[in-house]
């Protein structure tokens, strides 16, 4: 009987420390259903981060205790991101945009047709997937560290994606935050004060460049960092307008011409009503905003862009082209960069 009761004892007390050894930590991410995030992203558009993973793969396991329980990602994620974690082998049924996808079970580790339609029928794993706010489906496939991971976070958190390839924001990433020897950022544009360009502006009217920053902006560190940077760059904006850069939360009284804008709430996060005036409906940061010789508004740009497309913007309108009807298109076209 005793060894009976031993016996007893042993496998449960066998059974209690296997299961602690074997059990996960707490994800530091919220993830979420695939059904919740769609309901949310219906509700309020922010990119989707989906992670498509199987129960059998290894490096999956590895990104989540590595990447994932990352203090920093996970914090970052949360807060940009509606996270889906999505067994690419799950068995149940989903309607998504009016389409029923299932897993038709075909064989050993078949995967569910919507994994498959949105990893384009490439079944590798981890592949992180981005629905961004146009609803476009971006999956980017293989493990990925803090390191690798942290510049596509803000590519489509930031919404990046829409104005350049990432090979190009990768490149200025790194040129901001781990230079090298690459790319030359040796340029300095001579910011001006908005007081100083209004004075000047009464005796020697030039097109002012505004580039509008926030500190909540990693796009907008960058874009100063990386494309402002470029001597090219530096040279043409220098040169060819007045340069002036303000924050989009100024909780100080702006004036522009005849005009006076004001921070109604004066808090950190809250736009001035210049920043507002010049970008709704869309606010976005960074925002690179043309204002012609008599202050009127020619274009803003939105969004982080690298050296070799804002040139083309620099260019266009430096040479007046905007003014004469010049064919966009056309000049793109033909463009010639001097970057390199």
């Amino acid at each position: 009987m005793k060894n009976l009761i031993f016996t007893i004892l042993f496998i449960f007390s066998f059974t209690m420390i296997f299961s602690q050894e074997v059990e996960e930590p707490k994800s530091l991410v919220n993830w979420l259903t695939f059904e919740e995030a769609i309901k949310l992203y219906e509700e309020n558009p922010k990119t989707i981060l989906m992670d498509m993973y199987t129960d059998w793969c290894g490096w999956c396991k590895k990104m989540d205790a590595e990447t994932f329980n990352n203090p920093q990602i996970a914090n970052y994620i949360n807060t940009n991101f509606y996270p889906v974690k999505f067994n690419a082998e799950r068995t149940d049924t989903i309607e998504y945009k009016g389409k029923t996808y299932v897993n038709l079970n075909s064989g050993r580790r078949s995967s569910h047709q919507l994994a498959q339609e949105f990893m384009n029928g490439r079944m590798s794993y981890p592949t992180i997937v981005y629905i961004d706010y146009e609803g476009n489906v971006n999956p980017v496939p293989g493990f990925m560290d803090v390191r690798k991971i942290e510049p596509l976070l803000i590519y489509f958190a930031e919404r990046v994606n829409k104005n350049c390839n990432y090979v190009d924001f990768n490149r200025s990433f790194i040129d901001t935050f781990t230079p090298d020897s690459l790319t030359n950022t040796d340029g300095n544009v001579n910011w001006l004060e908005l007081d100083d360009v209004n004075t000047m502006m009464d005796t020697a009217p030039k097109k002012i460049l505004l580039y509008i920053n926030s500190d909540f902006s990693n796009g907008s560190k960058i874009m100063l960092a990386a494309t402002y940077k470029h001597p090219v760059i530096a040279n043409y904006v220098n040169k060819n307008f007045y340069p002036v850069k303000i924050n989009f939360d100024e909780p100080d009284t702006l004036k522009i011409a005849n005009n006076v804008f004001i921070n109604e709430q004066k808090t950190p996060g809250y736009p001035n009503q210049l920043s507002i005036a010049l970008l709704q409906p869309d606010i976005r940061m960074p925002a690179t905003v043309f204002l012609d010789e008599d202050f009127s508004l020619i274009f803003a740009l939105k969004g982080f862009f690298p050296p070799s497309v804002l040139e083309r913007y620099l260019e266009f309108i430096g040479q007046d082209l905007h003014k004469t009807g010049g064919d966009w298109q056309k000049f793109n076209d033909e463009f010639k960069s001097k970057l390199n």
